[in-house]
């Protein structure tokens, strides 16, 4: 993992920019978190879950949807404000945990009363994410936890002794690295046909290294209702 400083130096260098004032440690900064925002891209569309993260709520009887700005979600202090991507949804009721399934904007009114209640006292929740909230129907009448598992936006550096990601390979900083590079080259109007395919390159490189990140198993073909609320397994 290397620190902000690192890497600004790595770009000086790699742009023979040393002591050149034209470029300020700011400047570079922003290029380089330009690069890591596109390589935290990268690894996040792999789906191979470089980057997940949590946090708890209790849903609220009558309560559809719940912001994401509302002290509600996990430690009181913190709000979630860097949900990236939703990787699942659980309820936790009794003791127990089920996966709950997501539904889509036509089932909006898929229930005009209460939810179903099957064996082991489960009510048929589903969730969506709406925008800047999660939604459930029908709507709860219960005060399960609730744990929404979620890919975090990206944390750009700030300074200079931020390091970088431990989920990020060394050698892969490179990338962030050469896009500083090649945005001090563009500022300057010279050439960078060069550089543009090294990025390729490299770009090409990290996607093909970065999935099947599990190599001791493969991913295989798995019930869909696998853990999800009994009731959906058509268990009455």
């Amino acid at each position: 993992m290397s620190t902000l400083k690192t890497l600004i130096n790595q770009a000086r260098i790699r742009a023979d920019a040393v002591g050149n004032e034209f470029f300020s440690d700011s400047e570079i900064t922003t290029y380089l978190n330009v690069g890591l925002g596109e390589l935290y891209d990268i690894l996040v569309l792999k789906f191979e879950d470089y980057f997940v993260d949590s946090t708890t709520i209790s849903l609220v009887s009558g309560q559809s949807e719940y912001p994401f700005d509302s002290e509600s979600w996990g430690n009181p202090a913190a709000k979630l404000t860097n949900l990236y991507k939703c990787l699942g949804v659980d309820m936790s009721e009794g003791g127990e945990t089920v996966r709950l399934r997501r539904f889509s904007l036509r089932d909006r009114a898929k229930y005009s009363t209460d939810g179903i209640v099957g064996r082991g006292g489960y009510v048929n929740y589903q969730y969506q994410l709406k925008g800047k909230s999660l939604a459930f129907i029908p709507e709860p009448s219960t005060t399960s936890g609730i744990t929404l598992w979620y890919v975090p936006s990206f944390s750009p550096l700030k300074e200079e002794s931020d390091t970088v990601d431990s989920n990020i390979m060394s050698n892969w900083e490179e990338y962030a690295v050469l896009t500083a590079v090649f945005k001090m080259k563009e500022k300057e109007e010279l050439s960078t046909s060069v550089l543009k395919e090294e990025l390729d390159g490299i770009r090409a490189r990290i996607e093909d290294a970065a999935a099947n990140r599990d190599g001791g198993e493969s991913m295989e073909i798995t019930d869909e209702y696998s853990g999800a609320n009994p009731i959906l397994r058509g268990v009455p």
